[in-house]
């Protein structure tokens, strides 16, 4: 398995991974999370670099993208992940563990422990809860926030979780970052691209219209979506 393009991806993110250069385009968490939580077993650096990013920025992370993702994820080692972390910007995701499956058997977290012996011995030795939970066994699993940085870093190199951080991790900033990424957009569009459901993207968007923030024409008979010049001007004006 190769683990490499993941590297840039969480450098991108914030974490300090010094062989690696950040990634050009800046990466959607929940995706890189799904990911990660499958390929990272070839890789325990990912993981716990993944585990780190969540204790330090987890409110950053839209917890119903989140859910969608879990369908292309590890669930296992997401629960284990979440169950493990204990800091008050992972309180809102705690609930997404009622989602993800245990393991039908005992596994090591990390394939490269299956073939050792010993490995699991001392990982069975170990056993906690949480491992008994989701039937994944490690000898060891750190948490590494000291290789994350710090808030403000990480806004300023990845706008689209500036925007959250500013206007909240919930589905009108995500319309926004799309139509900022795509320029323009219909409804239907928007809400299969982010797996929402259509009748929650026309009412957001009806409300962003009011406010001035997207503005609306009609082409083709269906509504076309682009984010107002007004409000291009006022992110032009952000921080992040």
């Amino acid at each position: 398995m190769n683990t490499e393009p993941l590297f840039p991806l969480w450098k991108r993110l914030g974490v300090n991974f010094a062989s690696f250069e950040p990634s050009h385009e800046e990466a959607l968490i929940e995706d890189l999370i799904a990911q990660t939580s499958i390929i990272g077993r070839y890789e325990p650096r990912l993981i716990e670099c993944m585990a780190g990013w969540i204790q330090k920025h987890g409110n950053l992370i839209n917890t119903s993208l989140m859910h969608k993702y879990l369908a292309a994820a590890d669930t296992a080692v997401i629960g284990l992940v979440l169950d493990l972390l204990d800091s008050k910007e992972t309180l809102k995701l705690k609930h997404l563990t009622k989602y993800c499956v245990p393991k039908k058997k005992a596994e090591m977290l990390f394939y490269a422990a299956e073939n050792s012996a010993t490995m699991k011995s001392e990982a069975i030795e170990k056993e906690t809860a949480m491992n008994r939970k989701w039937n994944l066994y490690y000898v060891s699993l750190r948490i590494k926030i000291d290789a994350v940085l710090e808030r403000k870093q990480v806004l300023k190199m990845n706008p689209n979780l500036g925007r959250r951080a500013l206007f909240g991790s919930d589905m009108r900033t995500e319309i926004l970052n799309f139509l900022l990424r795509r320029g323009t957009s219909f409804p239907a569009e928007i809400a299969q691209s982010l797996g929402y459901r259509y009748h929650r993207v026309i009412a957001d968007v009806q409300e962003l219209v009011r406010d001035g923030i997207v503005t609306d024409s009609v082409s083709s008979r269906k509504k076309l979506l682009q984010i107002s010049s007004a409000f291009k001007g006022y992110l032009n004006l952000l921080p992040y």
